[in-house]
């Protein structure tokens, strides 16, 4: 009973090592008997495709929800008129700040660097006059009077809020990406309905660009552009996330194409 029960196991293995034996081949196809799930599998881990998705910028709001959850979590167990309450809401006002530059602004290398060095200078000034002016006490002072302090229910629907808006990107990328392989790119729209493009080239060209810095050192994100050149259209993929990481594989298919025609 115990060698009947295993067959169907090892004769699925069997099948999987024979898909991923084919799929190796860089110039492979599909074959007809095989299913474009199972396919895709075998040729990403083959290195052989490349899926690229392109974001809405709300992907970036991901830290917020999970800062907004904690926050309404810690604020149950707080006082609502305490100091520590208004220390929750500065936090919060403050995240919200930074990650709104993400949205509102495009923080190209020279505004960065611009902002690095005004940092950097305004520091050292609050060091050189906190002596005479105690600038640091009056800055903790001018934090303290803001008093902005949110409910849990504000807390919560802030984290709902943009846990709709992250599903929205998310889903996004499911119904439209881009598949890229060493010698076509097929383009996805309403995936779900099986709407596809497909473009034959050879070795397509690929750009990466990283306009906006913040995007781009986010520890979460590493996200930038990519543009592919196709031979009648130029394809652009914004808010790409790990870009580096898409970039290589790229070029991995472009060098395992490069070895195979040289030979």
């Amino acid at each position: 009973m115990a060698d009947e029960s295993s067959k169907p196991s090892e004769e699925k293995k069997a099948g999987d090592s024979k898909v991923a034996y084919m799929a190796k081949e860089a110039s492979a196809k599909k074959p007809v008997e095989i299913g474009a799930k199972e396919w895709r599998r075998h040729r990403l881990a083959a290195g052989h495709m490349v899926i690229v998705r392109s974001h809405f910028k709300s992907i970036f709001l991901i830290p917020m929800v999970l800062i907004s959850m904690v926050l309404g979590i810690f604020s149950v167990f707080t006082d609502s008129a305490s100091d520590q309450n208004a220390t929750y809401g500065l936090i919060w006002i403050c995240c919200f700040c930074l990650y709104m530059n993400v949205f509102i602004f495009e923080w190209s290398r020279p505004w960065t660097f611009a902002l690095i060095l005004s940092f950097v200078a305004l520091t050292m000034l609050g060091f050189l006059l906190d002596a005479s002016y105690d600038v640091w006490g009056g800055l903790k002072g001018f934090l303290a009077n803001l008093d902005i302090q949110f409910s849990t229910p504000t807390y919560w629907f802030f984290a709902i809020f943009f846990c709709i808006c992250v599903a929205i990107s998310f889903l996004k990328t499911r119904l439209n990406y881009v598949v890229v392989e060493s010698n076509e790119v097929q383009l996805y729209r309403n995936a779900l309905f099986g709407d596809r493009e497909r473009i034959s080239m050879l070795n397509p060209r690929v750009e990466v660009l990283v306009p906006d810095m913040l995007e781009y050192f986010h520890p979460f994100y590493r996200a930038g552009t990519m543009i592919i050149h196709a031979p009648d259209r130029s394809i652009v993929l914004d808010n790409v996330l790990h870009i580096r990481r898409i970039e290589r594989a790229t070029d991995r298919l472009g060098s395992a194409l490069a070895v195979r025609v040289s030979q």
